[in-house]
C-alpha cells in the first residue's frame, strides 16, 4: 500500500496536459510540437521533474538574483535567460536518450485530482497547511520587507504568486472535504 501511494506521488507531480499513461502504466511525455512520445523509467522521474519545472526554476532564479543579490534588472534578466536556455538544451538532451514512439493513442491523461484522491488526509493537509502559509507569508513579505517596499512590479508578483498559492490551498482543503464525504 506504501508503494502505491508514493507512485501516486510521483505522477501527480508529473500530471499536465502532456502528460499520460500507457495500458501498461507507464508514464508518458508527449512532445506535441515533434509529436512523439518519450516514456520515462521510475529511475529517471526526479530528473524530469526537475527539467518540468524549467520555467519556475528561472523565475526563482530572476527573483533571487534581483531582490537577494541585489543586481541589476537588465544583468538579473540576461542571466535568467542563460539558465533557461541551459535548462532547456539540457531538457531536450535529457528526451533524447529516453525510448521514443511515434504511434501513441493519448487518451489517458494523467489527472492530479484523481490520483490527488489516493494520497493520505496526512499529506493533503500538509500541501494545504504548506500553501496557505507560503500565501500569507508573500503577503505579509510585502509589508515589511525593505527589499520589496516601493517596487511595485515586486509586490504584483508578489500578490500574483499569494493568490497563487492561497488557491492550490482552498483546492487541497476541498479535496479533503471530497474524501470524507465519499467514505
Amino acid at each position: 500500500m506504501k508503494q502505491n501511494n508514493k507512485a501516486s506521488f510521483s505522477n501527480t507531480i508529473l500530471s499536465g496536459p502532456n502528460m499520460y499513461t500507457d495500458k501498461f502504466g507507464n508514464t508518458i511525455y508527449y512532445d506535441k510540437r515533434n509529436k512523439l512520445a518519450y516514456k520515462i523509467r521510475q529511475d529517471q522521474l526526479n530528473t524530469f521533474k526537475t527539467y518540468q519545472s524549467r520555467f519556475v526554476l528561472c523565475i526563482i532564479a530572476f527573483v533571487l538574483l534581483y531582490i537577494l543579490f541585489e543586481l541589476n534588472i537588465f544583468l538579473s534578466l540576461g542571466i535568467t535567460v542563460v539558465i533557461g536556455i541551459f535548462l532547456e538544451y539540457k531538457f531536450r538532451s535529457f528526451l533524447k536518450q529516453l525510448p521514443k514512439s511515434t504511434n501513441f493513442d493519448k487518451k489517458d491523461r494523467v489527472k492530479p485530482v484523481d490520483q490527488m484522491i489516493e494520497a493520505s488526509n496526512q499529506d493533503l493537509l500538509i500541501r494545504f497547511g504548506l500553501y496557505a502559509a507560503l500565501g500569507i507569508l508573500l503577503i505579509v513579505n510585502t509589508f515589511i520587507s525593505d527589499n520589496v517596499k516601493g517596487k511595485t512590479a515586486i509586490i504584483v508578483f508578489s500578490y500574483l504568486a499569494a493568490a497563487f498559492a492561497i488557491f492550490m490551498a482552498y483546492k487541497y482543503i476541498s479535496l479533503i472535504i471530497r474524501k470524507k464525504k465519499q467514505k
